[in-house]
């Protein structure tokens, strides 16, 4: 089996994350698909950045969702990874969904937060790309089960924090496709238990030369990293 290479918020150690840029280098890498997080801005706009709100990846302050599409475009979301990424802009869900590329789209917070947002996102996959070129994820498990009622085609995946078979229950409870998981919580046992229990499992952020060399004895299904330059140059094949 070769495992799945996808990009952490496009190439994260290489070029300002979650932006067009670190998309397009990721996908120039070679990387199977990227990974990315959604927020609604305070006009329903669905914004890829990851934090709930600017102050850490751009010079602005405050939160996405006190924020209008007009506000947030003004941003500079590059200069603080370096003066040459100086000018590049936080970009929406479907300037990324069209690009061609393959996708992870994590909820950070689902209707709870952010009324609706299931709604907008699978409207923007409808417009912009295809099902089975995305997979939504989250922590909000509630809101992978309204995606699922929604529409009972989608893919999602829970995002976990600990031992895979704690969390087994939930991914059968909110028919998930994956599981998606810290690799310092994870064993080759734990891979094993996970796929025979039905489900794809991914392991997140493997970026580190033995944190590769450990991924790929587990042999995964996919591995999300910060530098997609490093694990595709170690790709291996492997066996479950």
């Amino acid at each position: 089996m070769r495992p799945e290479i996808w990009g952490h918020r496009g190439a994260r150690g290489l070029a300002p994350e979650n932006t067009i840029p670190s998309f397009q280098l990721a996908l120039q890498l070679g990387v199977d698909g990227v990974e990315l997080d959604v927020h609604l801005s305070k006009d329903g706009e669905l914004v890829v950045m990851h934090d709930d709100r600017v102050d850490r990846t751009t010079n602005g302050e405050g939160f996405i969702r006190d924020l209008t599409w007009g506000q947030l475009r003004e941003l500079d979301a590059g200069f603080k990874f370096g003066s040459q990424w100086k000018g590049v802009k936080v970009p929406l869900l479907r300037e990324v969904l069209s690009l061609g590329i393959k996708c992870k789209v994590e909820l950070k917070h689902g209707s709870s937060v952010y009324p609706g947002i299931e709604e907008k996102v699978l409207q923007e996959v409808s417009k912009y790309s295809s099902l089975d070129r995305v997979e939504f994820t989250s922590f909000d498990y509630d809101a992978l089960s309204r995606l699922k009622d929604l529409e009972p085609k989608v893919q999602v995946g829970i995002i976990v924090f600990g031992r895979p078979s704690w969390f087994l229950e939930h991914a059968k409870k909110v028919r998930a496709t994956s599981m998606h998981c810290n690799i310092s919580l994870v064993t080759k046992e734990d891979v094993n238990l996970v796929n025979l229990s039905g489900f794809r499992i991914g392991l997140w952020t493997v970026n580190e030369p033995w944190e590769l060399s450990k991924a790929w004895e587990m042999c995964p299904n996919s591995i999300t990293t910060d530098y997609p330059d490093r694990a595709i140059k170690k790709r291996v094949n492997c066996s479950p």
